[in-house]
């Protein structure tokens, strides 16, 4: 169709005119993602046409004799073209180039960098120029560049297309060489709609999480998202750009494997609450902004597991169990999983397990701990190590302790019993590899060693739940059992041994069933008794075929006496009841002079032997036997000092005759830190007074003088 219009003069001699067209051509649209409407957008994008650039955005339409080579390369000089053929064309046939804009995309405004035309709107044939909806300008001969759009003040902009075209005006148009060359041209595009973004890996992820995770970012928009980026609050982590083709409409492509791919490692972030957020930034400029966020849980922490339970415990007891309690986890224990003796492991959900445990022997049990955060492979967050737990589970053992020959008391004799075998876990070799297998439980005949028990009734107390008007109550209830106690001869559990003498203490070592217990090493624990607790081995000893046992204690203080059975993987610990060993105390004394009058006073020096002298000294009395009194006359008490030793004098002061005493000196009462009891020194006798002289019979002087007489004679 012609262009008829009245013209006007551009700049560069272009004619413009409003142009009514029919539909034009074919058009060329480019695929997008379905956006939501984002009202009229504010940013623009440049879409370049020929020049340097392939034709990507043109359609164009042709007719036999208007040759319309669309197909600009970028070969330096190339242009787009509408050239007659030479041939008759038709009134109204035409050649058009036509750019159509794709949906939520505008033509805003159009620069033509160059354009050449020829035999165009001269009068003769043809007729053409650019078009846009409800405008247009015709063009004539020469060389020209044009703008055309909003900032030219043209009507019908921004536009859903721009082209330009060769008309046939004549009927019919013969052969010319009309043509319109156009070399370049730019369009600045509005986006009417911003682009939206879809993500997968950590983006979406629900609950904790840790280590490494995946994220994929794609998007689209009209224009094309040309930049991606994840970022964790605030602070990018991932981002990639896109190539940018400014020859076509959708100028970036972030869909599918061209979008953002990278992996974010958590562990640069603190244990808790964090925001991720994603990103993208199309070719006109428009961002998706803050609109694309989601709170992640970070929890890099390792699990903490205890074990706690019974390190020992008796077969008959049943089964015993261990408590595993896992801790230290932002996120909250999982599972708890537990293994026994090396056996499957056992999961037990939430941060506490009950671990069953038996059979006779030792057993290792082995726990570790899943917290709730997970990595991109789905692997929970788990203990550093495993903690482990070992318990013996052992027949309950009696031990005895006696200062009387035990082992002629005993009455055993050897029978054949039946014992189980619990199941374990081993490791064999077979077929040159070592592989673990677990052994089954079972029963085997074995000859023990037996000795009669004697046991004894005893009411306890023991606390039940009954069921009372449909509700579960406690109450306490008496009942009888039968308690192993030690042989009768195990009666004698004092035993008092001179000063400086050793003794011979026995016992024996079985199991509450009364079998005797040979080759088991007992210790025999002594301490002074003097209320400070300072237990020391003072021998070990090895039982008998019948479980008995013989020990020398050495000479020393008065000691507390007690045997300890440790126990083994099969029996438990046994410690006997507490014998008592008393010695009594000995005391040195010396006595100066041991004649004196009764004024005089006698110097009294002595010494405690053994030593345990408390730093506070003992309590002493001085005892004179006298006659007038039953027992002994106790005038001075005393005290030694930290090393035992005592000096004093003591004086009757007064007195008649002459009298001889026995003194010793006397510890009455022991004090509960001093480990001996109460004894007394030798008997030392001291007179007091001086004999009279015996009295002569005096001569009277009469018989003196005869006597003289006679001798005179």
């Amino acid at each position: 169709m012609p262009s008829v219009c009245a013209t006007t003069t551009l700049p560069g001699g272009i004619a413009r005119c409003l142009c009514v067209l029919a539909a034009v051509g074919f058009l060329v649209t480019l695929g997008v993602f379905p956006v939501a409407p984002a009202g009229r957008a504010q940013a623009d994008e440049t879409v370049n046409v020929c020049g340097p650039y392939p034709d990507e955005v043109f359609g164009g339409g042709a007719v036999f004799g208007i040759a319309t080579a669309y197909n600009c390369s970028t070969a330096a000089g190339a242009y787009l073209d509408i050239n007659t053929a030479g041939n008759t064309v038709a009134s109204g046939q035409r050649g058009t180039w036509q750019a159509d804009a794709p949906a939520d995309l505008l033509i805003k405004d159009v620069s033509v960098a160059s354009f050449d035309v020829s035999g165009v709107n001269d009068g003769n044939q043809y007729g053409g120029g650019f078009y846009w909806p409800g405008g247009g300008v015709g063009v004539t001969d020469g060389a020209y560049s044009g703008f055309f759009g909003v900032d030219d003040g043209d009507a019908g902009f921004p536009a859903s297309y721009f082209g330009f075209q060769v008309v046939c005006g004549a009927n019919p148009c013969r052969s010319s060489g009309s043509y319109i060359h156009v070399e370049q041209m730019a369009l600045d595009v509005e986006e009417t709609v911003g682009p939206t973004l879809s993500a997968g890996g950590l983006w979406g992820q629900q609950g904790w999480v840790r280590g490494n995770w995946p994220i994929s970012v794609n998007g689209d928009s009209p224009s094309g998202i040309c930049q991606l980026s994840a970022a964790v609050d605030g602070q990018t982590v991932a981002q990639q750009s896109l190539p940018q083709d400014t020859a076509a409409w959708h100028q970036c492509n972030a869909t599918g494997a061209s979008g953002l791919h990278a992996t974010i490692n958590t562990n640069g972030f603190s244990n808790g609450s964090h925001t991720l957020t994603i990103s993208g930034t199309d070719a006109a400029g428009l961002n998706t902004g803050s609109n694309y966020a989601t709170p992640i849980d970070v929890d890099n922490s390792t699990p903490v597991v205890s074990i706690s339970g019974p390190s020992t415990a008796s077969s008959a007891a049943g089964t015993q169990y261990v408590t595993a309690t896992a801790s230290d986890s932002f996120s909250g224990i999982a599972e708890i999983q537990c293994s026994v003796d090396g056996g499957a492991s056992v999961s037990y959900p939430g941060a506490t397990a009950r671990v069953p445990v038996s059979g006779i022997g030792t057993h290792t049990v082995s726990c570790s701990a899943e917290d709730n955060a997970v990595d991109g492979s789905g692997v929970h967050g788990q203990s550093a190590a495993p903690a482990t737990f070992s318990m013996d589970i052992g027949e309950p053992t009696v031990s005895g302790i006696s200062f009387t020959n035990i082992l002629h008391s005993l009455k055993c004799k050897k029978v054949e019993e039946r014992v189980k075998v619990a199941g374990k876990w081993v490791t064999v070799r077979r077929h040159g590899k070592l592989v673990k297998i677990r052994r089954r439980a079972h029963n085997k005949r074995e000859k023990v060693m037996k000795c009669k028990v004697h046991r004894v009734k005893r009411k306890v107390i023991v606390v039940v739940k009954v069921k009372r008007h449909g509700k579960t109550v406690l109450v306490k209830r008496k009942k009888v059992e039968w308690i192993p106690v030690p042989p009768e001869a195990v009666t004698e559990s004092t035993k008092r041994v001179a000063f400086g003498k050793g003794t011979t203490v026995t016992g024996f070592v079985d199991t509450t069933a009364g079998v005797a217990l040979p080759g088991r090493t007992v210790d025999v624990l002594t301490a002074p008794d003097n209320e400070l607790g300072q237990w020391s081995q003072a021998a070990a000893v090895t039982t008998a075929a019948n479980g008995g046992w013989a020990a020398t204690l050495p000479a020393g203080p008065s000691r507390l006496v007690e045997a300890a059975y440790a126990g083994d993987s099969t029996t438990l610990p046994a410690t006997s009841a507490t014998a008592t060993l008393l010695v009594p105390a000995h005391i040195g004394i010396t006595i100066t002079p041991r004649r004196v009058p009764w004024s005089g006073a006698v110097t009294i020096r002595g010494h405690l032997s053994g030593g345990y002298v408390p730093p506070d000294g003992v309590p002493l009395y001085l005892e004179i036997d006298t006659v007038r009194h039953h027992r002994p006359y106790t005038p001075v008490p005393l005290r030694t000092n930290a090393k035992g030793t005592f000096a004093f004098q003591y004086s009757w002061k007064s007195g008649g005759g002459v009298a001889t005493y026995p003194m010793r000196i006397a510890l009455l009462g022991t004090g509960s830190d001093y480990p001996f009891v109460a004894s007394s020194s030798r008997a030392v006798t001291v007179t007091f007074g001086r004999a009279t002289p015996k009295a002569t019979k005096r001569r009277s002087h009469h018989k003196h003088r005869k006597r003289h007489k006679k001798k005179k004679r």
